[in-house]
């Protein structure tokens, strides 16, 4: 209730539209159609608003001035009569006036003071709609009324801050975004004003006094809103601190306050809202005369952003007491369009249509159909989501007590629109269940053809994971019953997982086999090596890494079943063995009974092949690493590590660092002999035979504990080799290697807490590095060099003076250099050497432990069951059960699917299909489990007669159909039509009127062919990229030279469009480059420019551009107003034009419809209360529609219309989400009904 009373109560941002000035017509005349020196002409309702702009800075246009010549003059004195804001006159008991205001809880008898703060504010607020020229009226002031004009009028204010120069220059703050825009339009209308850009203080070399005069002697100062934010430390006065010294330093002082301007004009003023941002704090600081805010949106979050700019506005008492603001806003409502009808102006492109000249405006909408990838991605991803948020594909619960208010319901289904708008534009940018492969987990999706592959790869993986449950879940059935003695029931369990899974297995392995030949068809003879490592970073390319990783994954699904098949043979030889020694089943030596044994044998001779087959990749890759080090062994081919030399003799003062030399030579060498001590273990390690390798001995299941052992001495060993290299590349440099250090350091103290790998060989093996290590602690060949060269130097300048001796020892010293130059060089050399066969022994070492893990595994695997997993047998079997049932319901799901996507893959996303049972093609048709395709109507009606598949004859369920959609890819225009209700009220009635006026209109469906028919030379990378660039492609030829601003409220779309488009070879500009927008005006073979709704993109002027794109329909239309204003305001010289994408049969159905149906809403506003609805009826729909947009502009708040996280696009109210979801899907199931029904739809598609 109490959030009711505060929207019945509180002020809408309406109120300041409904409450700014709007010049009457009449007033045209008062002021010249161009000022001195600007070489613009201006409109009337400029001319009008420029007399304003004088006005509140104290002066008027004269056409005879006291002079006799036309110019300016002041304003004559307010009257003094007129009471201030909010006061009334009362008499007291005396009979004396008094004032009272109850807005500020005053009464006086004198209101001079409230009468002088209202006058001697000079500026206001300049609130033009968006594209009215809101800059030219600005610089049309700046050039008219100047410092000079006032020379002879008290009007002029002398600075009162100390040590703060007057200035006649205007400075301009503005958004980062349009500081070039502001430098252009001033040499476009104002070339004789002197402008400069001020960057703020960082970065300038000159004094401050110096940049204050650079800065006095200019006409136009313009700076951003960062530069202010950077300097509030610069702006405002330090604290008063008592200090026991004077301060040393000078502290700077922003220069900007420093100026006494004549003019301080915020651009974009809404940016300063509360007034409390450093921006806004530094802007009131500066000293100025007049004071200007200049936006087309002053309220960005509510109407309270308005007290921002009267702060800024220094308008007192408003600015000094937040207070009596509020009570404005809420207490005292009627006195707020008083206030800022004094002190904004207004003009809406409704209003003064008749006094522009700005060319005409189309809108289209093309429709366009998904391909039948993206159909199969969307239509999933639509299930899936819905699903989550508990309806079905129509909207209806799908259980009792579904609550369509709960907070998190809402959030779902939020997120649900966010996801499903995102898969629409393209499916890699949503977070639905498409995932990235192997091969795409370090770049994003584009092209279709990517996006099918990842469709396919990801629906085989999740049937091939409930395929392994659905069979591991029947091995658990047939071990419990086993566990109780039933063993006869688990053996024929088993050996149905046995039937199943071969089947499986025998799919996996033609798979295997097609990837190999893919690959030896493409060259990449890597990868049909058995021991190649899938994730080794060799100097393959591109094709043949994903090749190896395609295979790899191939052969670990193989892997998986062969493990299945593995454990069903296993555990069925175990069942023949107990059912044989069970003297209450099997009389011994009997027939049965050997009949059993012969079973028995075969089954574990079975496994033991199986188990093989899945160890083969594994242990080949071990044996051949084992190979190759055993031969380099051998050949003794090992790198040898030389003996460091030491100098034969050295001089006097050389003595010293010949000692170092010494010291670290016979460390090194020693180092060197242990080096070799220790690859030598690692070496005999690593070449240790595998189990089973030589006797085909059995496994005990106890190898991977066995083989721990050999692993931890492998580790200890390896970390102190690499240690070993570390300290000897130390030794070279001087650089200590701080990750091995790191790591050495954590190995020590695990080992000291008996922890880690052999914690008392690790203590060994770093004893003996570190007592070599402090024989040479501090000395490094870099340093003796360095030692040498200084003393080089020394004794070649002593040498040069006469010195024999310095001489004799500068010869010295220059061998001894050489030598240690030569020894460095060769050690360097050693140690990379040392590290790449490090590399090698990991590598090794690692594939020994992945074999050995596999192995364990394998034992695991066949373990009997725990006894805890065995209780209560009978509920376990039914849960597994049931389970199975689930499970196996799924993959029948999922296979006509996925036969259908690797029927796309290889036919071509173009293929027809044609009905078996009526040999024609087909909108909406049917995919069997079994691979065969039907239209929907022959199937629905022979499965009322039979429920198997017309062609095989295979069994099938409802869940065994999988529904495909082909549509025509072909561009469709759209319009909305709604009949007239003939018992509506006249209120729907008068609203219905408005739906038959076109929003969007026709296109020639000529030029809509012309589009699809272009080619386009590259892979495909989504509808509405494609059509997209093919529609740029035609503007080329129909529209020659003409540029587009292409929008979309997600920026991660719009960087996939831009990697299209140079694929394309369109080239564009963003607004997230640095000269996006200057390149956009500027380069004539830029032809289109990419702009997010996140962009601050308010008051930017793109008249160059002549189309706008709109990547989606949106529901809140004033984000795709401001896109619209970039291109249709003052100064555009083209017909523009505004493209709106939606695609059939999608959630953008519904958002278009709310969108439409609000802004007819507004028509419909505007009418009410209009005498003659039929001349307003015959007006034309432009400018209907002008007051739509206007009214959607004004009453949103601009700040709320999207959500503060960059992925989520633009706030849908919790009203609307419902409808956005769904209300395209009745509307889908009509067509869809008619498309059945329609003979016409069994035309080819093309």
């Amino acid at each position: 209730m109490l959030r009711v009373r505060r929207a019945q109560f509180g002020l809408s941002p309406q109120a300041f539209y409904d409450a700014a000035f709007v010049p009457e017509k009449v007033s045209t005349d008062l002021t010249p159609s161009t000022a001195p020196k600007l070489t613009s002409t201006l409109f009337p309702f400029q001319r009008r608003a420029l007399q304003w702009l004088l006005n509140r800075e104290g002066v008027r246009w004269s056409s005879r001035c006291s002079n006799g010549e036309p110019g300016l003059e002041p304003l004559p004195p307010a009257p003094t009569n007129n009471l201030p804001l909010s006061f009334s006159m009362w008499k007291d008991v005396d009979g004396q006036l008094v004032y009272v205001s109850d807005l500020y809880h005053i009464i006086t008898r004198d209101v001079s003071a409230f009468r002088k703060s209202e006058t001697i504010v000079k500026g206001g607020i300049l609130a033009e709609e968006m594209g009215l020229g809101k800059t030219v009226e600005i610089i049309a002031l700046i050039c008219m009324h100047t410092r000079d004009h006032l020379l002879n009028s008290n009007n002029d204010a002398a600075p009162t801050a100390p040590n703060v120069r007057p200035s006649s220059a205007t400075l301009v703050v503005t958004p980062s975004t349009l500081r070039r825009q502001w430098v252009s339009e001033f040499k476009k209308h104002a070339p004789h004003l002197r402008v400069m850009e001020y960057e703020g203080l960082k970065g300038v070399s000159e004094n401050e006094q110096q940049l204050v005069s650079e800065l006095v002697d200019h006409d136009v100062v313009i700076t951003t809103y960062n530069v202010l934010q950077a300097e509030i430390h610069y702006a405002e006065e330090p604290p008063n601190r008592s200090m026991r010294h004077q301060r040393k330093y000078h502290r700077p002082k922003s220069p900007l306050t420093q100026i006494h301007w004549w003019r301080v004009c915020l651009d974009e003023a809404q940016q300063i809202e509360s007034g409390v941002s450093h921006a806004a704090r530094v802007a009131r600081l500066i000293p100025r005369i007049n004071a200007w805010g200049v936006t087309g949106t002053p309220v960005k979050t509510n109407i309270k952003d308005l007290w921002g700019l009267l702060l800024f506005l220094q308008y007192e008492p408003f600015a000094s007491s937040f207070n009596i603001w509020e009570g404005l806003i809420s207490t005292h409502k009627e006195l707020f369009k008083p206030l800022f009808s004094r002190i904004s102006l207004r003009h809406t492109k409704r209003a003064v249509r008749d006094e522009l000249s700005l060319p005409p405006q189309k809108r289209y909408v093309i429709t366009m159909p998904f391909t039948t990838i993206e159909e199969q991605y969307y239509q999933t991803l639509f299930r899936d989501l819905v699903t989550r948020i508990g309806l079905d594909e129509h909207g209806s619960p799908i259980q009792e007590g579904w609550d369509p208010t709960d907070p998190r319901t809402v959030d779902l289904m939020r997120n649900a629109l966010i996801h499903l708008r995102k898969a629409i534009l393209h499916p890699s940018i949503g977070s639905g269940p498409l995932r990235r492969t192997a091969d795409q987990k370090t770049k994003p999706l584009h092209t279709i053809e990517e996006v099918l592959d990842a469709m396919v790869e990801q629906l085989e993986s999740s049937i091939r994971t409930k395929q392994h449950q659905y069979l591991l879940s029947k091995l658990e059935r047939g071990q419990i019953l086993e566990h109780h003695s039933a063993t006869e029931e688990a053996v024929a369990i088993w050996q149905e997982v046995v039937d199943e899974v071969k089947v499986i297995e025998e799919e996996c392995r033609k798979q295997l086999q097609d990837e190999l030949e893919k690959a030896e068809r493409a060259g990449s003879a890597r990868v049909l090596m058995e021991d190649a490592d899938s994730d080794a970073e060799g100097n393959e390319d591109a094709d043949e890494k994903k090749a190896l990783k395609k295979v790899g994954e191939c052969r670990r699904k193989l892997r998986t079943m062969l493990d299945v098949h593995h454990r069903a043979i296993f555990f069925i030889a175990s069942g023949y063995f107990q059912i044989k020694t069970d003297e209450n089943l099997t009389v011994p030596d009997s027939d049965r009974f050997k009949e059993l044994e012969e079973k028995e044998v075969s089954g574990y001779e079975t496994a033991k092949n199986l188990r093989k087959e899945i160890l083969h990749e594994a242990r080949t890759k071990v044996l051949s690493r084992m190979a190759r080090i055993k031969e380099k062994a051998s050949s003794q081919s090992f790198c040898e590590v030389p003996e460091i030399k030491l100098p034969s003799f050295h001089g006097l003062e050389s003595g010293r660092v010949f000692e170092n030399f010494q010291l670290l030579a016979r460390a090194l060498n020693e180092q060197a002999d242990l080096i070799d001590e220790w690859r030598e273990a690692i070496i005999q390690l690593l070449i240790r035979p595998l189990v089973d390798e030589e006797d085909e001995a059995e496994t005990t299941g106890e190898e991977y504990e066995d083989s721990t052992k050999i692993q931890d001495e492998l580790m200890v060993y390896t970390l102190a080799l690499r240690t070993a290299i570390a300290d000897r590349q130390d030794a070279m440099s001087g650089l200590e290697n701080e990750r091995i250090k790191y790591d050495t350091r954590l190995a020590e103290r695990h080992a000291k807490a008996g922890q880690g790998h052999a914690p008392e060989k690790v203590l060994a093996l770093l004893l003996q590095r570190q007592k070599i290590k402090e024989y040479y602690q501090g000395i490094s060949f870099r340093g003796i060099i360095t030692d040498l060269r200084e003393l080089a130097t020394k004794l070649r300048y002593d040498a040069g003076n006469g010195s024999n001796r310095a001489r004799v020892e500068l010869d010295i010293v220059e061998k001894q250099l050489r030598l240690a130059q030569e020894q460095i060089n060769a050690q360097q050399k050693v140690t990379t050497t040392l590290e790449r066969e490090l590399d090698t022994f990991t590598g090794a070492m690692n594939a020994r432990v992945e074999y050995y893990r596999q192995l364990q595994s394998i034992s695991d695997n066949v373990a009997p069951i725990d006894d805890d997993a065995a209780v209560d047998p009978e509920s376990k079997d039914i849960s597994n059960r049931e389970r199975e049932d689930w499970l196996r319901k799924e993959v029948d799901g999922m296979l006509p699917k996925y036969r259908y996507l690797l029927h796309l893959k290889q036919a071509g996303k173009d293929a027809e299909e044609v009905c078996v049972i009526c040999q024609s093609t087909f909108a909406l048709g049917v995919l069997t489990v079994c691979g065969h395709h039907f239209c929907k109507e022959c199937i629905m009606t022979w499965f009322q007669r039979s429920h198997s598949c017309p062609v095989c004859k295979r069994r099938l369920s409802l869940e065994m159909l999988h529904d495909i959609t082909l549509k025509k890819q072909e561009l469709i225009f759209h319009q909305e039509h709604q009949q007239e209700n003939p018992q509506a009220s006249d209120e729907d009635s008068t609203l219905a009127k408005f739906k038959k006026l076109d929003i969007y209109s026709k296109f020639s469906s000529r030029k809509l062919e012309a589009i699809q028919s272009i080619n386009l030379n590259g892979p495909s990378f989504a509808t509405k990229i494609d059509t997209l660039a093919k529609h740029l492609l035609w503007l080329r030829v129909e529209d020659p030279g003409a540029k587009s601003v292409i929008f979309s409220q997600f920026s991660d779309f719009l960087d996939i469009l831009a990697r299209a488009l140079g694929q394309y070879k369109i080239r564009y500009a963003s607004f997230k480059d640095r000269y996006g927008i200057t390149e956009f005006k500027e380069n004539p073979a830029i032809e289109c420019f990419l702009m997010d709704a996140r962009a601050h993109a308010s008051g930017l002027n793109l008249v160059n551009a002549s189309h706008v794109f709109l990547c989606e329909p949106l529901l809140n239309t004033a984000l795709e107003l401001q896109a619209i204003a970039r291109v249709d305001r003052i100064g555009q010289e083209h017909e523009t034009t505004v493209w709106l994408y939606l695609v059939d049969g999608t959630v953008e159905q519904s958002i278009y419809d709310i969108s439409v149906q609000r802004r007819l809403e507004h028509l419909g506003q505007n009418v009410k209360g209009k005498e003659k609805e039929g001349e307003f009826f015959s007006e034309a729909s432009d400018l209907n529609l002008e007051v739509a947009n206007s009214l959607e502009l004004q009453q949103a708040t601009l700040s709320k219309l999207m959500y503060k996280d960059q992925s989520m696009g633009e706030v849908v109210d919790q009203d609307d989400v419902w409808q956005c979801l769904f209300g395209h899907v009745a509307r889908n199931e009509a067509a869809r009904d008619e498309r059945m029904n329609d003979p016409a739809e069994t035309h080819v598609r093309t």
